[in-house]
C-alpha cells in the first residue's frame, strides 16, 4: 500500500450497497418477504417450478435494477423461500443459477448493467435500439436458463413438502413505504 491507497476504495459504492443491504433486511423485518414467500409457495407445486420463479425474477428484474440490485434483492428472499420450502440443500444450484440469470438479463437493457450503460452512450443510439440489439441474445439465454432447469432438475422435481407460516402474516405497511422510498 501507498499513500493513495485510501483513495483506492470507492466509497460511495460501499455506501450504496450497505445502504441496499440494509434496505432488505428492514423488508424482511417487516414480514413483506414472509409474506410474499407464503404466496409464492402457495402457488408452485414442484421444485421445478419454483425455480423458474426465483431465477425468472432475478433475470427480468436485472434489466431495470441492474444485476447486482437484483441478487442484492433476490437472494435474501430466495434464503427465506427456500428454508420455509425445507430445501436448504437446493440453495447453491438455486442461487448460482439466480447469478448467471441476473448477469445474463441485464444485458438486454442499457440499465441493466454499467457496461450497457456504457456501450449505449458511446454508441450513441436510442434505448429501442439498444433493446432490439440485445433481443436475440436475451431470448437465446433466456431459453438456455428454462432448458437448463427443466434438463437437469428433471429426477428432482417432486411435490414441495412446504409448510406455510402459521396464520397471516402481518405487514407494517407504513415501515414497507418508507422502505420502498429509501430503495428508490
Amino acid at each position: 500500500p501507498d499513500r493513495a491507497y485510501a483513495g483506492y476504495i470507492d466509497t460511495r459504492v460501499l455506501a450504496l450497497l450497505f445502504c441496499l443491504m440494509t434496505i432488505m433486511e428492514g423488508f424482511k423485518k417487516t414480514g413483506l418477504f414472509e409474506q410474499m414467500a407464503n404466496t409464492l409457495l402457495k402457488k408452485v407445486h414442484t421444485f421445478r417450478q419454483l425455480m423458474l420463479v426465483l431465477v425468472g425474477l432475478c433475470f427480468f428484474c436485472s434489466m431495470w435494477i441492474t444485476n447486482d440490485v437484483a441478487l442484492l434483492t433476490f437472494v435474501p428472499f430466495t434464503i427465506l423461500v427456500l428454508r420455509m420450502a425445507k430445501l436448504n440443500q437446493r440453495m447453491i444450484p438455486v442461487i448460482t443459477m439466480e447469478t448467471i440469470a441476473a448477469n445474463l438479463g441485464s444485458m438486454a437493457t442499457p440499465v441493466g448493467n454499467p457496461q450497457n450503460l456504457y456501450l449505449y452512450g458511446l454508441a450513441g443510439i436510442s434505448a429501442g435500439r439498444f433493446v432490439l440489439l440485445m433481443l436475440p441474445y436475451t431470448v437465446a439465454s433466456a431459453a438456455l436458463l428454462v432448458i437448463w432447469i427443466i434438463v437437469c432438475m428433471k429426477g428432482k422435481n417432486r411435490q414441495l413438502e412446504i409448510r406455510l407460516s402459521d396464520g397471516d402474516v402481518q405487514v407494517d405497511r407504513k415501515l414497507v413505504g418508507i422502505y420502498c422510498i429509501l430503495f428508490v
